[in-house]
């Protein structure tokens, strides 16, 4: 049942990208790295390297952090470069690839919860 709910909640989060505009505008791949693969090591970090269902929920909870680390990240780099950023219209971009940090961590966050639930 797990894998039908999140076949189900990732279709429904699909469906609310391609009805309100462009799905690739979702697609970051860096960003998603970073939160994926951070929240892991913190998560794994926290369980003292073991590798159980603790650290899945561990790895949720660390994501949402992460997102929003990301974020705040996103914010610092795009302060630096405002000059650019207003003179080339790039800020809107530019806010959006901040935002899917936190989305993807609360996603992964989601997704952990379902799994950890489900057991």
């Amino acid at each position: 049942m797990f894998f039908l709910g999140l076949i189900g909640v990732f279709g429904v989060m699909m469906y609310a990208a391609v009805t309100g505009g462009n799905p690739g505008a979702f697609i970051d791949l860096p960003s998603l790295v970073v939160v994926v693969v951070a929240s892991f090591f913190a998560a794994l970090a926290m369980s003292k390297g073991k590798f159980d269902e603790r650290t899945i929920s561990l790895t949720g909870d660390a994501a949402v952090i992460v997102g929003w680390l990301g974020f705040l990240i996103g914010l610092v780099l795009m302060a630096g470069d405002l000059k650019n950023l207003l003179a080339n219209d790039a800020i809107g971009p530019a806010f959006g690839v901040a935002f899917l940090t936190v989305l993807y961590g609360y996603f992964l966050k989601l997704v952990c919860f379902m799994y950890s639930n489900s057991k």
